[in-house]
């Protein structure tokens, strides 16, 4: 096998393909360049900031990739009961994980998930101001398209790995060396031909208005704060990563999710704790 490495989507993008099959990989890192272009809250140009930028009612034209995101975002929302959320920009702003940039008063953005409407493949509309952040399954779904990309090229096996989020396929078995949440390698699965992801905020919190904080919220909105990892096996990298936001506060929850996609939760002692 023969690996290749970028750095897109905020962290380092791996691709793991046979020898000789080394052509695929460049159309494969086009794939996941395509997502980071139109799913990055960083940059004003991209589908979240017109949205961010848009008011109530204003139909919105995006990539039809990111419609394709919000859709499953919708329906986890439903899925979970608002323990799903992407509109957690105001809170991660407020808190200083993501850029307050041209936002401005956080109070003008109080819309969730809810509040998306999805017009038709390339037209969104919102009923209120939201700060969308698609963050991790925007990750997960440049992965799906990386492999998508591979398979349609005729690769038969593979791997690819954005910063944790994996995807494997074909019919080769994959080591992974999970990680636990204070860095160091505790534990080992071998899988063929499906996702895993993992997420923790250990050593990624901070303190804001007299209280520890990370870049994980419940269905209040309060900080999700957890001393373990959470790691989530499923038919696609979005789905994954999506459940183990889901994972820290109701594993139970996101197994029922992950019926559909043939996924489960690996389970560990405590999971988490709301600040």
């Amino acid at each position: 096998m023969i690996t290749r490495c970028r750095p897109l989507l905020g962290t380092f993008v791996e691709i793991t393909v046979p020898i000789g099959a080394g052509d695929a990989i460049e159309a494969a890192f086009d794939a996941i360049r395509h997502v980071h272009h139109h799913m990055s809250f960083h940059e004003p140009s991209s589908d979240l900031g017109l949205l961010r930028a848009a008011m109530p009612g204003d139909m919105v034209a995006v990539d039809r990739e990111t419609i394709a995101v919000l859709r499953m975002a919708i329906a986890f929302h439903q899925a979970t009961g608002g323990l799903f959320e992407v509109a957690v920009g105001r809170e991660l702003v407020r808190s200083g994980f993501l850029p307050r940039k041209d936002i401005g008063r956080l109070s003008r953005f109080p819309g969730d998930t809810a509040d998306i409407e999805i017009v038709d493949d390339r037209h969104v509309r919102c009923k209120r101001r939201l700060l969308i952040d698609l963050g991790g399954i925007a990750k997960g779904h440049a992965v799906d398209r990386a492999v998508e990309t591979l398979i349609a090229a005729g690769i038969d096996a593979g791997l690819v790995n954005a910063g944790g989020d994996l995807r494997m396929f074909g019919y080769r078995n994959w080591q992974i060396y999970l990680r636990e949440a204070g860095g160091a390698i505790d534990h080992m699965v071998v899988l063929q031909n499906c996702a895993i992801a993992s997420s923790a905020n250990l050593h990624n919190r901070r303190r804001h208005s007299g209280r520890t904080v990370g870049p994980h919220y419940g269905r209040a909105r309060e900080p999700v704060l957890t001393d373990q990892r959470i790691t989530v096996v499923a038919d696609s990298c979005l789905v994954a990563d999506a459940m183990t936001k889901v994972a820290m506060v109701d594993p139970e929850l996101a197994d029922n999710v992950l019926a559909a996609h043939r996924g489960h939760v690996l389970r560990q002692p405590a999971m988490a704790t709301a600040a």
